[in-house]
């Protein structure tokens, strides 16, 4: 990969606008760094937002190869282009942020959010129970059988 640009309206861009984060959780409002890890590592989840990731030179070396602009245009949508070395592009374009009303996130990619965040706070073997209750909360007779997985 030779180049990323993005291009973003105001809203992702003024909460993201840190260029180079110095600690985990700037990195948390970096386009920059966001998007090289998601190309390293083809995930974004919050047990990455470290120290030592947001200083990785690896990481740094493609944040490097990042150019993200504002365009007021934009409004909440996003543009970005991939140049790889040999010249060959792909772009890529969406009007609204993936998880807000006009792009809703499907069950399976709730899940997927819901576990690497629960993983971080709940036993492991309470999560696919507690997934579950949620799933079907409108059949529980007791809110207490949810409780009981918090």
């Amino acid at each position: 990969m030779e180049k990323i640009g993005i291009e973003t309206g105001p809203v992702a861009f003024s909460s993201a606008g840190i260029r180079r984060p110095k600690i985990g959780v700037e990195g948390k409002f970096s386009l920059w760094f966001l998007s090289a890890l998601a190309l390293a590592e083809g995930s974004v989840t919050l047990e990455k937002f470290t120290d030592a990731k947001v200083k990785d030179p690896a990481l740094g070396r493609l944040m490097d190869r990042i150019d993200a602009q504002l365009v007021r245009e934009l409004k909440f949508g996003a543009r970005v282009k991939v140049r790889l070395k040999d010249g060959t592009e792909y772009a890529s374009f969406t009007k609204h942020p993936k998880g807000g009303p006009n792009n809703p996130m499907g069950f399976e990619e709730l899940s997927l959010k819901f576990r690497n965040m629960a993983r971080l706070v709940l036993p492991p073997e309470d999560i696919e129970p507690l997934l579950e209750r949620i799933l079907h909360l409108d059949q529980l007779e007791d809110i207490g059988q949810l409780m009981a997985l918090l």
